[in-house]
């Protein structure tokens, strides 16, 4: 990046996605893109801005995020991450294709249950610090912060889109990331009233999480396809979400609804990455970087 009097350098940036839905749209935005190794997910190679891009597929829920965001750093060392996708709203302000960008990322689903009736106690994992040479592990942190530079970049591409699309609303706050998709008018409040939430996903804490603990600086962003509430399920959704049968292929048409949305809404939440991308150059000199490791325990 800019340095006094000296050249951009261009960034090793890494873009994940849990659907091939989610990340088309990039890939039909960006040049110079081949299809390279990945040992978890797929994962290809791009150009924009002069910055070198990797764009992968994960897969859903946490456990593939986090394989394949590993993979991703050992294998090619990004400088910077993003998340890109769908989520479900919890903020009632929000309406489909309106866009959120997490000044967090917290863990929904992780913590202690117990008792009868049920009471849940929300608390982050136990993580290795690979400073202690006693003790295994310290602490638990469950929020983990979005990068500030990252974050005024993707604030100023904001600004920037919401000239070109008045209609489309940009919010920052927490989002929250559990296995469960969510569906339900009781869940979607007590997660939104417990962790002071905007949207739900399945995939950004373990994306963040996994970040966090290589140190390199990251944002998720994320598009509303719907409200996390039942009424928004339909049938023909429902079965399509929880069958095998894959929700769009790499390279095939968007052939039924639900592919369609996703790919149509993920849309937005691609935009503001690229655009955040072009502000990079202004706000982030290499050297200034903040520190990922900001985050909380909860």
């Amino acid at each position: 990046m800019a340095n006094g009097n000296a050249e951009v350098t261009p960034l090793r940036i890494g873009v994940l996605s849990a659907l091939v839905s989610e990340i088309e749209p990039l890939l039909g935005w960006v040049g110079q893109v081949r299809r390279i190794p990945a040992p978890v997910g797929l994962l290809y190679q791009a150009s924009y801005g002069g910055h070198e891009l990797f764009l992968g597929v994960a897969g859903t829920q946490k456990t593939n995020t986090a394989a394949a965001l590993q993979a991703l750093i050992t294998g090619y060392r990004p400088d910077v991450l993003f998340f890109t996708g769908v989520a479900g709203a919890l903020d009632p302000e929000l309406a489909i294709n309106d866009v959120v960008l997490a000044s967090s990322v917290v863990h929904h689903d992780a913590g202690v249950l117990y008792g009868s009736p049920q009471v849940f106690h929300p608390f982050g994992p136990r993580i290795a610090d690979e400073a202690a040479e006693q003790a295994a592990l310290w602490g638990r942190v469950n929020r983990f912060n979005s990068d500030r530079g990252l974050l005024r970049a993707a604030r100023q591409a904001a600004i920037n889109l919401t000239s070109l699309a008045p209609d489309r609303k940009f919010k920052e706050g927490v989002i929250a990331t559990g296995d469960q998709v969510v569906f339900s008018s009781e869940k979607r409040q007590h997660i939104q009233e417990q962790f002071e939430a905007l949207a739900v996903e399945t995939e950004g804490a373990a994306f963040a999480q996994v970040a966090w603990t290589n140190k390199v600086p990251f944002l998720v962003v994320r598009s509303v396809s719907d409200d996390a509430h039942e009424q928004s399920l339909s049938a023909e959704k429902l079965a399509r979400i929880v069958s095998a049968t894959p929700i769009h292929s790499s390279g095939e048409e968007t052939d039924h609804e639900l592919a369609r949305t996703i790919h149509t809404v993920a849309e937005s939440a691609a935009a503001l990455v690229l655009a955040t991308i072009d502000e990079l150059p202004d706000h982030l000199p290499l050297t200034d970087l903040t520190d990922s490791a900001d985050s909380e325990a909860v």
